[in-house]
């Protein structure tokens, strides 16, 4: 149950764990006294209400409150959690205790329990430090009590998550949260504060900020020509979103691609999708082969599988056919840099071995034998039953490492009698499946670096100079340590620029209790980045973000810890966390109102 839980919990936590750290003492609520969603505590789970309960306390006002409301009797692999950051270099080689009372009301024995839990990840998200109560957490009904988790630190820590959890049915309550580092009390900062724009912010924010007429595509491009300088010369446009659902979120970046490729000479589309996989859809923009809707359909994501996206992809497809005519060739690719399922790329590689060493099977049985480890443990439907999960995913990992191994090792005979490109792109799915069985070995933080070097194998492979478009979430664009983002910008400086997406209120996609579907986002707290951006009564903007002066009334907004929403794959009821907006996005583009994505079936 532990190790499962805590591969679940960063799953289910994948958007909130790469939030910026915000000021030296941020405000974490530990008593849960502000209002609900102000705190910058991230809660829900599919099947589970999470909030705060002004009727039941142990001290102040409020406490912290998990049910399972789920429809359906639960079953073992559901959970409720609260999740809050603390800055890991306030606890980096200490011994820390994270203390707090807990109650509960008819939480099932048998595998349930209410819990505190603590995280510590170090570099590229691997899990360094975890607790979570599994074995000592009350069930049944209890009264208040207080509960401690003791643990060390490392030194090497680069992020920590913390909170609450219920595994079961029932309730729970939690309250009076407390943290010692070095057995030395900590104390949190100020909460910032609520309190509503001055005039002079609204007037600096309308002044600056950059309205445009429409998300749709094919509207021209005589609005977005103020973007077009906060572009510039970058090589690399990063463009994010706040959910995963959203029309028009999807709609602005096909808008934003067809002004990138039409106008600024970007040859390249990537998004957050297997690499393989995604390269099918290419082959459909590049040749006409194929049905674009089955191929959307086959990179798995019910995130992308949308009108919207085959919208962009049919354009894509016509504005090739455009270019071709012109002037011989196609202008725009379709890729994909992300790397969770195996199955395709090892059966890429399974293929090329059988071409290229036709008298050779040693290579080919090795890539069988290490594959069916891997795919053994990634497999959706045949979740792994091995007795020692790590164990078995470090054998898998290793195992997939030799066979890449083996390929880069040949790759000066492979060019020898088959394209460079080809040859190459095998090499890049054998590593495609080392870093899909490192996300089991490692920890789920190593996604991000490894897009980030999918992406800076996709720019290798073109003609110097290329132009690449990037769609993913806000959590992977943005640069906060740890993000796609981050390495990329180590990498690129001011070659990339990145625009992040928010709104403030709508109806989005996402896994909620009843399944896929529709979700009604909560308006924007007060003191968020939204309830900022809104004041200035614009129905949609962009905002330059890039060197906001330190004493402009828009500062306290822009350059200061506000709570700004994300939301990923999962619905999340609270959904606000701290964020310096500023200095994880170059641009905001903003919408005040929206609407669910169209899925496709």
């Amino acid at each position: 149950m532990r190790s499962r839980l805590a591969l679940l919990l960063w799953l289910a936590l994948v958007v909130f764990a790469h939030r910026a750290q915000g000021a030296d003492r941020p405000f974490l609520d530990l008593d849960f006294e502000a209002p609900e969603c102000g705190g910058g505590w991230y809660m829900g789970t599919r099947g589970y209400e999470v909030t705060v309960d002004a009727a039941t306390a142990k001290s102040g006002r409020q406490s912290l409150r998990m049910r399972y409301a789920g429809k359906e009797p639960w079953t073992d692999r559901q959970f409720g959690v609260a999740t809050q950051q603390f800055p890991a270099a306030e606890a980096a080689g200490k011994k820390i205790r994270f203390s707090g009372f807990i109650r509960t009301e008819r939480v099932n024995a048998t595998d349930g329990y209410a819990g505190l839990w603590w995280r510590v990840d170090g570099e590229n998200g691997a899990q360094l430090a975890f607790d979570n109560m599994a074995k000592r957490g009350p069930h049944g009904t209890t009264p208040w009590t207080r509960y401690e988790i003791d643990l060390d630190v490392p030194a090497t820590a680069k992020q920590i998550v913390f909170g609450a959890l219920l595994v079961g049915d029932g309730t729970a309550w939690f309250d009076d949260l407390r943290i010692e580092t070095g057995g030395v009390p900590w104390a949190e900062g100020p909460a910032p504060s609520a309190a509503p724009p001055t005039a002079a912010a609204v007037a600096w924010l309308k002044g600056h900020a950059i309205p445009f007429d429409t998300a749709e595509a094919g509207h021209g491009f005589a609005d977005l020509q103020p973007l077009r300088k906060l572009i510039g010369d970058a090589h690399v446009v990063a463009l994010g979103e706040g959910t995963h659902g959203t029309r028009e979120f999807f709609q602005m970046k096909h808008r934003l691609t067809e002004l990138l490729a039409g106008e600024m000479g970007f040859t390249l589309f990537a998004i957050e999708a297997n690499m393989p996989e995604a390269y099918k859809v290419n082959d459909y923009v590049l040749t006409g082969q194929g049905d674009p809707k089955e191929l959307l359909k086959g990179m798995y994501f019910w995130t992308w599988n949308t009108q919207e996206v085959l919208d962009m992809i049919l354009w894509m497809r016509t504005f090739n056919q455009s270019q071709e005519a012109k002037s011989g060739k196609a202008r725009i690719q379709f890729l994909g840099f992300d790397m969770q399922t195996p199955d395709v790329a090892a059966q890429n590689v399974r293929g090329f071995l059988a071409k290229a060493e036709p008298d050779a099977a040693g290579g080919a049985a090795e890539a069988d034998a290490a594959y069916a480890l891997v795919t053994a443990l990634t497999d959706r439907m045949h979740p792994s039953t091995a007795a020692d999960p790590q164990a078995a995913a470090e054998s898998a990992a290793a195992a997939a490492r030799k066979v890449l191994q083996h390929l880069e090792a040949r790759r000066d005979a492979y060019v020898a009698h088959l394209p460079k490109t080809e040859v190459d792109w095998e090499i890049q799915n054998a590593r495609v499946v080392v870093q899909a069985a490192e996300l089991l070995s490692k920890g789920h933080g190593l996604r991000d670096r490894s897009m980030a070097d999918n992406v800076a194998w996709i720019l290798g492979q073109a003609p110097p100079g290329s132009k690449i478009v990037l769609w993913a979430h806000n959590a992977h664009v943005h640069k906060t340590e740890g993000a796609m983002g981050q390495f990329l910008a180590d990498r690129l400086g001011k070659d990339m620029v990145v625009l992040g997406f928010g709104f403030s209120e709508g109806i989005y996609n996402a896994v909620g209790d009843n399944g896929l579907g529709p979700q009604e986002a909560l308006p924007p707290v007060a003191g968020s980045v939204e309830s900022y951006l809104r004041a200035a009564g614009l129905p949609r903007l962009i905002l330059d973000l890039r060197g906001v002066p330190a004493d402009a009334p828009a500062a306290p907004w822009l350059d200061q810890p506000r709570p700004f929403r994300e939301i990923g794959a999962m619905a999340a009821r609270c959904a606000f966390s701290p964020v310096v907006i500023s200095r994880e996005f170059d641009g905001l583009i903003y919408f005040d109102q929206t609407h669910p994505s169209a899925l496709l079936h």
